[in-house]
């Protein structure tokens, strides 16, 4: 079964829905679900390397006044429990800021607090596109973590759905980093802690839908350029908080919003 979509809840939920290694649960009104893919087996059945992959419904980004403040603190608590306790982090925004449904990422990062506060630091990068740079953003990426030697890598990057209805309406976190050829663009390279040596962390948000069988062709809501903006600030928020939990909520809110 083909199925066109970069969100494991997705995969998940029409190959095999009874799958034992799910759950889901509230944060206030929040809804979260949790999915371990833990055997080569299971990796190679739903097309999805090992690894836990935790959604969280986000109605920000298409209700923008609806509950930030829970939805922030409802990712953070979940992207805090895959990072490190203590050590530099570097948080990276994957994607081309030129174009809108692939701009998540390096929206996301203009909105972090870097440098070192809070008894922690938070690094960031934009390693852009090949097409704009003639260099590979696995090339910038690997360099910055071996001067850095950040605890922990995390990376923002725009996700693909299979339905246009689900586009900006969730955010996605696994610890299994980057695959070859996931995310609205498709890396060449893998971008995990086998190949950079460290944790690293992937978070997105769907903000188009496959519709051709060959991968090449996408459908955006209209709206994109607004609905990506709202989810790019929405997982900063979330970033800002995990990685520094020290920073008041207000501070967070006032970089961001």
């Amino acid at each position: 079964m083909s199925i066109k979509t970069d969100l494991a809840k997705e995969i998940i939920n029409k190959i095999s829905p009874d799958y034992a290694k799910k759950r889901g649960f509230l944060f206030g009104k929040t809804e979260i679900s949790e999915i371990f893919i833990e055997t080569d087996g299971e990796a190679d059945f739903f097309g999805k390397p090992k690894g836990k992959y935790v959604t969280v419904e986000a109605d920000f980004p298409r209700l923008p006044f609806g509950n930030f403040d829970e939805e922030v603190l409802a990712i953070a608590s979940e992207l805090r429990k895959m990072l490190p306790e203590k050590g530099s982090v570097l948080a990276v925004g994957i994607g081309n800021s030129f174009l809108n449904a692939d701009s998540l990422g390096p929206l996301a990062v203009e909105n972090l607090l870097c440098g070192d506060s809070f008894g922690r630091k938070l690094c960031s990068l934009v390693p852009g596109v090949f097409g704009r740079t003639g260099i590979e953003p696995e090339i910038l990426i690997k360099s910055a973590v071996e001067k850095l030697s950040p605890s922990a890598v995390i990376l923002v990057d725009s996700l693909a759905a299979e339905n246009i209805e689900s586009a900006c309406k969730s955010v996605q976190l696994c610890d299994s980093g980057l695959a070859p050829g996931s995310g609205f663009c498709g890396g060449k390279s893998a971008l995990t802690r086998e190949t950079l040596g460290v944790p690293v962390i992937a978070a997105g948000t769907p903000t188009v839908a496959r519709i051709s069988e060959s991968d090449s062709v996408f459908a955006a809501p209209n709206d994109i350029d607004i609905l990506v903006r709202r989810a790019a600030k929405l997982i900063a928020a979330a970033i800002n908080l995990a990685v520094l939990p020290d920073a008041e909520s207000d501070l967070i809110k006032g970089i961001i919003l």
